[in-house]
């Protein structure tokens, strides 16, 4: 749906940052700040953010009026899934990745913990990318950096697949 501010710009102030409570792929994260829109009265602020605040992502302002009644919302929920007894599945439990598989996951620009599926996905965009095909002014760079995403990729796998065994 188009609208008249379509094209114009948007001003953003980060007045206070409070916080990352999720990490996202390519180096986006969830995050809860104080943001001043436009230069408007500042606002709790929860969206994605590209590293750096360069970028964001869809998300929602809220007066602190409304986040205390969202807070109060979500402790009513969370209280009730408490409660609730957990059923037991026939899924099996999810092997832990042990932390120092994390700089290979950073190099696959994954979320830590991320499954192989997301894994090969993710090399071989990265590989598409970084190919020295794509990159003839800087083949070194391109080279290097292949070996790497390859090396990232291997050591996973190398663990998932130790865990399936």
């Amino acid at each position: 749906m188009n609208n008249k501010y379509d094209d114009e710009e948007i001003e953003c102030d980060i007045i206070e940052t409070f916080g990352i409570f999720a990490k996202g792929i390519k180096n986006w994260n969830k995050e809860v700040n104080l943001v001043s829109w436009n230069k408007r009265p500042a606002k709790l602020d929860i969206r994605s953010w590209q590293k750096g605040h360069v970028k964001c992502g869809k998300g929602i302002a809220l007066t602190w009026e409304e986040a205390k009644e969202l807070n109060k919302l979500l402790n009513k929920i969370l209280k009730q899934k408490a409660a609730k007894p957990q059923t037991k599945t026939k899924a099996k439990k999810r092997a832990e990745v042990p932390i120092t598989l994390e700089p290979f996951y950073d190099e696959l620009e994954l979320v830590f913990g991320a499954d192989p599926t997301e894994c090969k996905a993710a090399r071989n965009n990265l590989l598409k990318k970084y190919h020295p095909d794509k990159n003839s002014k800087n083949t070194a760079f391109a080279n290097r950096k292949t070996i790497k995403i390859k090396e990232a990729y291997e050591k996973i796998m190398t663990w998932w697949n130790e865990q399936r065994t």
